[in-house]
């Protein structure tokens, strides 16, 4: 559905039930005089009738009772669009999260950066755009008490609380597992999908095993798949060592690279263990794999059963470091996904993963590539992009739910062939905090509404 930008305008004066259109609006949408109307704001809704006043410009001029009733938080330009005999404004666009803090400040604590950025990358669509959390649902009368992000009457800008009414599309930024598992994250969730007929993209976060089951099975992406077994026994884990030389134990539900083992053979018998031990990396040798399992889980042995043991893929190195990348995708307006960044994660010394919190360093993936690589530099850098798309198109037609943002771990191995490590619903941004990165950050962050506005059809 076509929507333009229009400006709303407040006529203390006018006719209690009626929407006053400008004459371009009158002709541009073909409406009559004195016709009746619904116009609808996020789940607002009501029926008024038509009034042409003069005008070359796109106003919509409204009642307070119209203001009021639809919720409308803020008066000034915004998107309207007009189908049968529906005018709809908007969209209202919301992000989920959890964590209020009570500061006027920083509502969300250090999140609230990124959700600022989020708001402001999008600000020239002119949606109306705020942060919840679930306690800020007023569900008897269907509106959010949200946060918006705006200029006040002095210029300067602030987290300001206005009441709004449910959105039309919600991106949910849940921030950990703990989190998504609360009954109130789970309640919003599905009434205002239910009562509120809000569309939610990125919905909860991805579990190892189901994305592994999923894509190892699929024609389009079972060649990037590392040989991966969920709940493995010691004699899994042993075989899998003498056929790979390394392998990786990783929780099926973990993130940001905590609690992963990478076990490599000892040519002269036994087995080193490399993991992060509080504040540092640690490397471990132990006669047996029996006693290296003990000193890993100790008497919960039972813990093992919530992790997965991952064939080893020998990574390429730079500096002797071994290298990854982090891809970046989103889908756009058209709803079709672009890679908005690539960044390369050289791992840390003695470092399991090439996570920056464990050592790891961030660099130009253009310029490692070009180092690593030298002539063969592009093609690398095209079946790493091709792959990326292929698992996002596969993935996102296996989950509940639309998908509109994904980060992958993506590596490279001697031989140059492409494996995927994982898939992320709730992807970090260290990525953009490269200096050559730090423009298609802010392209990220605009995505979001772009593909919102796709999911609201208001495009």
């Amino acid at each position: 559905m076509n929507s333009i930008i229009c400006r709303l305008r407040l006529v203390p004066n006018a006719p209690t039930k009626a929407v006053i259109l400008s004459k371009f609006l009158m002709n541009r949408w073909g409406c009559i005089h004195g016709q009746s109307i619904k116009i609808r704001l996020g789940n607002k809704t009501l029926i008024s009738r038509v009034v042409g006043t003069r005008g070359q410009e796109p106003v919509i001029y409204l009642p307070p009772s119209i203001v009021r009733q639809l919720a409308i938080p803020y008066l000034g330009e915004t998107r309207a669009s007009f189908a049968n005999r529906q005018l709809r404004l908007g969209p209202v666009l919301a992000i989920l999260t959890t964590g209020f803090t009570g500061s006027p400040s920083q509502p969300f604590g250090s999140r609230s950066s990124l959700f600022r950025q989020f708001i402001l990358a999008g600000m020239e669509e002119r949606p109306f755009f705020y942060v919840f959390t679930p306690e800020m649902v007023n569900w008897a009368n269907r509106t959010i008490s949200g946060w918006f992000y705006r200029k006040d009457e002095s210029g300067n800008w602030g987290w300001v609380r206005m009441t709004a009414p449910f959105p039309d599309v919600i991106y949910e930024r849940v921030p950990n597992r703990k989190s998504e598992s609360l009954p109130q994250v789970q309640v919003c969730r599905e009434r205002l999908t239910r009562l509120g007929h809000s569309r939610i993209f990125n919905q909860g976060f991805f579990n190892k095993w189901t994305v592994h089951e999923r894509l190892c099975r699929h024609p389009d992406t079972y060649d990037l798949i590392p040989e991966t077994f969920l709940s493995p026994s010691i004699e899994t884990i042993r075989h899998m060592i003498a056929k790979y030389g390394m392998v990786y134990l990783k929780p099926s539900g973990g993130s940001l690279g905590l609690g992963i083992f990478r076990i490599t053979r000892d040519p002269n018998g036994g087995y080193y263990c490399r993991f992060r031990n509080g504040d540092k990396n640690s490397l471990y040798r132990f006669r047996s794999l029996e006693k290296l399992i003990h000193h890993a889980f100790g008497n919960q042995k039972s813990r093992i059963h919530r992790y997965l043991v991952q064939q080893g893929i020998r990574l390429i190195k730079y500096q002797g470091r071994p290298v990854d990348f982090r891809v970046h995708l989103h889908k756009d307006r058209t709803g079709e996904w672009q890679i908005v960044g690539i960044g390369a994660k050289a791992a840390g010394p003695g470092s399991v993963t090439t996570h920056v919190r464990t050592g790891g360093s961030l660099l130009s993936a253009p310029e490692l590539l070009r180092k690593v690589f030298g002539p063969e530099a592009p093609r690398v850098e095209v079946d790493i992009r091709n792959a990326a798309i292929r698992v996002a198109k596969t993935l996102e037609r296996q989950v509940n739910g639309p998908l509109g943002e994904l980060g992958m771990d993506i590596g490279v191995d001697r031989d140059l062939r492409v494996w995927l490590f994982e898939v992320n619903s709730k992807p970090g941004r260290h990525i953009f905090h490269h200096p050559s990165l730090r423009q298609a950050g802010w392209r990220s962050a605009r995505y979001i509404t772009e593909y919102s506005l796709k999911l609201a059809n208001f495009l």
